[in-house]
């Protein structure tokens, strides 16, 4: 019996871990091509400029104004479940660029303009050197389905456990 116990417990751990939050820059900046937010998000020091996301996209949101391009309104970095499409999204006075991914944590680098790719995060927005890209490695969505998976196999065991009584 303490046999079992041991390995269900050591389940529910693997459970809790393998949840799948991705880690996120967040942080928000008023324009000004040279704030950290914008340029280095690696570098901002105000609040909690890495979050863990509780959602599925870490995102950029680049505001600028329509009538004077180039301009920074407002730049922001986060997580979001439903994110607004990549690239550019007009309106009447302000455009706002987005990027969104989930490929790796920390993977919300960049200028906002151009599309966060693996690729990419090696040579812009920050210091990546502890961020590892694995190509084919498991989905969000394949980590989403592990506590089921698990919980699943709990049971088989524990019915198997409880015959053999």
């Amino acid at each position: 019996m303490s046999r079992f116990i041991l390995f269900a417990a050591v389940l529910v751990v693997l459970c809790s871990i393998a949840k799948g939050e991705i880690l996120c820059y967040s942080c928000v900046s008023q324009g000004g091509a040279d704030d950290a937010c914008v340029t280095n998000p690696a570098a901002v020091t105000a609040n909690t400029p890495i979050v863990k996301c509780k959602y599925k996209y870490c995102t950029i949101r680049r505001l600028e104004y329509a009538s004077d391009p180039g301009t920074i309104f407002s730049f922001l970095r986060g997580c979001e479940d439903e994110p607004l499409a990549n690239g550019e999204n007009p309106g009447e006075d302000i455009v706002v660029w987005a990027q969104s991914c989930n490929f790796a944590d920390l993977c919300n680098v960049g200028d906002g303009l151009e599309e966060i790719t693996p690729e990419s995060m090696a040579g812009g927005g920050g210091d990546n050197s502890n961020v590892i890209i694995v190509p084919a490695s498991a989905s969000s969505l394949m980590i989403e389905k592990i506590p089921l998976v698990i919980t699943v196999l709990l049971v088989a065991l524990f019915r198997h456990h409880l015959y053999r009584l």
